[in-house]
């Protein structure tokens, strides 16, 4: 399929596929399902509530409008009205302070914000009266806000600064019929090379860089998947589970691809993630690394209080699963008496693990965004679930490679994907070409000039290396590499990637640069902790001798993998990192220099005499 926008894509899926369903979403303890036919009626309503919503001067085409929330309907509705209006959308993850939300106001100059609910309502009147962000100050009328939408206005008092969604959509119906051929002429002018959306980097190091999506690199994207496979009809039939937030590339991609490829969209909630895959039992599940190893723990948890015939015989049938890995990885048949024990050990064990986690029509499972741990993509290779790791930035919205069903390399983030070229450039960092690629970043020249070289190739700053096939494996992110006082490079990635390996570590922060060995604060998952604390019978502390002790294990097995200048020596127990304590990062990334600032002083504690 060829299309030339985002908005001209929904209204061709809208017209040709009228009465199937593009979203399927909860509403109280019942699932709804919302057809095409409905979503664009009301995507129409919003997007002319929109166009109409300023008293003084009109909204002017291809203006930037603001989403702050979290993933809904009514934030897809939102967006798509923004794309059949040829309007340009700013997705704001929910979790983002006032002066960040402030921030990205100012960059984009968004003229109107569609806020989820009163939390959001009030970060929004908080930035319009000024904030400072990393040291500098931004006065009022560094924001351009005229408008502001609120989807819940439950429990806000009226007041004149804002209109409901509900006040908006109604509008939008009364003033359908007039506005429609100035909609259709707003979204006829709109190009391939026009942007389409800003979608901000993390900002673990100084302020979050917007980057600039195109409708081509949007759809570019798409139509690469497209030649994978990845969302044929049988996964696309059973639909893509969405729980990620949309100010996230990763959310992105499978929000676009439900009108690309004609499937529906299952929007879930991290708390409910669990009993919405049983519900729903997706075809196509992405996920973080860190969803992977909760779900690998909680199977593992449940097997460990077992009976002994029963541990038994979940041991052999994983064991028999990773026998068929190599077969499976590239395509190829499972041999006879090997296919006769997968069968036993599918219909006695792997099939009901598979039904436990709602993963009975499973197609694809995707994992992206961190490096997926070998033992955790063994285990659900194992269970016959073929877990793709991929690879990609904001940069890059957000694919550049990809493993693949019949084509899998475990440890790697896989081959490149169509339409894309890589090259490992002398210093190991990876660089990458392709309509997918963004052109840079808003309004930071100095920053574009720096990914960039005078061949069009954009520098990733992830170290890797590729293989005689094509495969590529990630190393280390370039400016987090670390150097020791001995002149030794640490990539703390691939230290911290085998330490949360264990379920009871949420987060692992390497210590390295400039001194004489490496050492480590190690964040413990409180309900991880909860649940290995019953089934050991200890006390539920993260500071007590047993988990001191596990975790001394653990780092002991994980040194035996690394080279003797990247071991850890010391470690120190930290409670778990959150957004809210401003050491992660909206996609929940560490933010390493803050992390270092909080815990300073265990720091220096295990680079004293005395440990």
């Amino acid at each position: 399929m060829s299309f030339n926008t985002i908005g001209e894509m929904i209204e061709h899926r809208i017209a040709a596929s009228a009465g199937d369903v593009a979203i399927r979403f909860k509403q109280g303890d019942v699932w709804q399902d919302q057809t095409w036919r409905q979503l664009g009626d009301r995507m129409e309503r919003i997007a002319v509530g929109l166009m109409t919503a300023l008293a003084d001067t009109p909204l002017a085409p291809r203006s930037a409008i603001s989403i702050l929330g979290n993933t809904s309907p009514d934030w897809i509705a939102c967006d798509f009205a923004c794309m059949i209006a040829g309007l340009r959308s700013v997705p704001v993850y929910a979790t983002l302070l006032d002066k960040e939300v402030g921030y990205l106001h100012s960059d984009t100059e968004a003229v109107i914000a569609i806020c989820e609910d009163g939390v959001q309502l009030e970060k929004v009147r908080s930035m319009r009266q000024g904030f400072t962000f990393f040291d500098k100050d931004y006065g009022p009328d560094a924001v351009k806000l005229r408008h502001i939408v609120l989807i819940d206005p439950t429990g806000v008092a009226p007041a004149d600064d804002w209109e409901s969604l509900a006040d908006l959509e109604a509008r939008g119906a009364d003033q359908l019929k007039a506005m429609r051929p100035t909609r259709q002429e707003w979204l006829a002018a709109v190009e391939r090379a026009h942007i389409c959306t800003y979608t901000y980097t993390s900002g673990t190091t100084g302020p979050p860089k917007g980057v600039l999506q195109t409708h081509g690199n949007m759809l570019a994207t798409q139509e690469s998947v497209e030649q994978t496979a990845l969302f044929a009809p049988e996964v696309a039939r059973t639909g893509l589970f969405l729980f990620l937030p949309l100010a996230h590339s990763f959310g992105r991609l499978i929000e676009h691809a439900s009108p690309y490829f004609n499937s529906p969209i299952i929007i879930a909630t991290i708390p409910t993630l669990g009993p919405d895959l049983v519900d729903t039992k997706p075809g196509f599940f992405p996920a973080a690394p860190r969803v992977y190893e909760k779900m690998k723990a909680k199977i593992e948890g449940k097997v460990a209080g077992a009976s002994a015939f029963r541990q038994g015989m979940f041991r052999w049938a994983i064991g028999v699963g990773k026998a068929t890995i190599p077969h499976r990885s590239k395509g190829r048949p499972i041999p006879g008496l090997l296919g006769l024990k997968l069968k036993l050990a599918d219909r006695l064990v792997l099939s009901k693990l598979r039904a436990a986690l709602g993963f009975d029509n499973a197609k694809v499972l995707l994992s992206g965004s961190a490096p997926l741990g070998v033992d955790v993509h063994e285990f659900f290779m194992a269970m016959q679930l073929d877990l793709l790791e991929g690879y990609g930035l904001t940069e890059t919205c957000p694919a550049l490679t990809c493993n693949l069903p019949g084509k899998i390399k475990v440890g790697t983030v896989g081959v490149a994907v169509p339409g894309v070229q890589l090259q490992i450039a002398s210093d190991n960092e990876i660089l990458a070409k392709g309509p997918n690629v963004t052109a840079g970043y808003l309004n930071r020249p100095n920053a574009t000039a720096e990914v960039f070289d005078d061949e069009g190739w954009f520098y990733t700053g992830d170290l890797g290396s590729m293989d005689s096939e094509g495969f590529v494996t990630i190393t280390g992110r370039k400016k987090e590499l670390m150097k020791t006082s001995g002149g030794k490079y640490i990539a703390p990635n691939k230290i911290e990637g085998r330490l949360k390996a264990h379920t009871l570590v949420q987060e692992a922060v390497t210590v390295a640069d400039t001194r004489n060995y490496a050492t480590a604060l190690i964040a413990i998952d409180p309900e991880e902790l909860e649940v290995w604390a019953g089934q050991q019978g200890v006390a539920n502390d993260l500071h007590s001798a047993p988990v001191l002790a596990e975790i001394q294990r653990h780092l002991d097995a994980v040194n035996t993998t690394l080279a003797k200048y990247e071991t850890i020596k010391y470690f120190r127990i930290i409670p778990a990192l959150t957004v809210e304590s401003g050491l992660l990062t909206a996609s929940l990334k560490v933010k390493r220099k803050p992390t270092y600032t909080r815990y300073a002083d265990l720091i220096e504690e295990m680079y004293q005499p005395k440990k």
